[in-house]
């Protein structure tokens, strides 16, 4: 050792390259509710949230899709869909207005709503599921507009969403 420096082992040398990338790995901070990446979605390996585990429409997962997850009745029966683009497209299929619609809470997959009584928010930074714009619905407004102010997207109700989730099929149906 020259001049007072001290000698670093190869052990040490990797310990430290070891923490470093541990710390760009694993960002340290707060994270909100509302903060995208800590919601799972899809989730990778699910619980079961629902025995209609394929889409009616699509035929995805829907215990992977749980957060975008419906049930709806028609004069044609019940039908369990991935997400409202596939609600609007079973409807158009079926030719019918979707009956006692039940929207999944995206904070609580476990918990099904009236669709009628959830508030949406359209467009956000969240991953949409079927569609490139998301439609995600909560049980309170509250709720709704903090998701809202942290990732973007606006407000409505369900008819909102669903001429949201209409618009976008007419869209992609038009430029075929």
């Amino acid at each position: 050792m020259h001049n007072g420096e001290s000698k670093m082992n190869r052990r040490t040398v990797l310990k430290y390259l070891a923490a470093g990338f541990a710390c760009l790995l694993w960002p340290t901070g707060s994270r909100s509710a509302a903060d995208k990446t800590a919601i799972e979605h899809p989730f990778k390996e699910p619980p079961e949230y629902t025995k209609h585990v394929r889409c009616d429409n699509c035929g995805m997962d829907r215990n992977k899709w749980a957060r975008t997850r419906y049930s709806f009745d028609s004069p044609h029966g019940e039908f369990h869909t991935c997400s409202i683009h596939c609600l609007a497209v079973l409807s158009i299929k079926l030719k019918t207005v979707p009956r006692n619609v039940k929207a999944a809470e995206y904070f609580h997959p476990e918990n099904m709503l009236d669709a009628e009584k959830a508030l949406y928010v359209i467009g956000s930074s969240a991953p949409g599921t079927m569609t490139m714009s998301s439609k995600i619905a909560f049980s309170s407004r509250e709720e709704a507009e903090a998701y809202s102010r942290e990732q973007g997207g606006r407000t409505a109700g369900f008819d909102g969403a669903m001429n949201a989730a209409m618009n976008e099929i007419n869209r992609h149906m038009k430029s075929h």
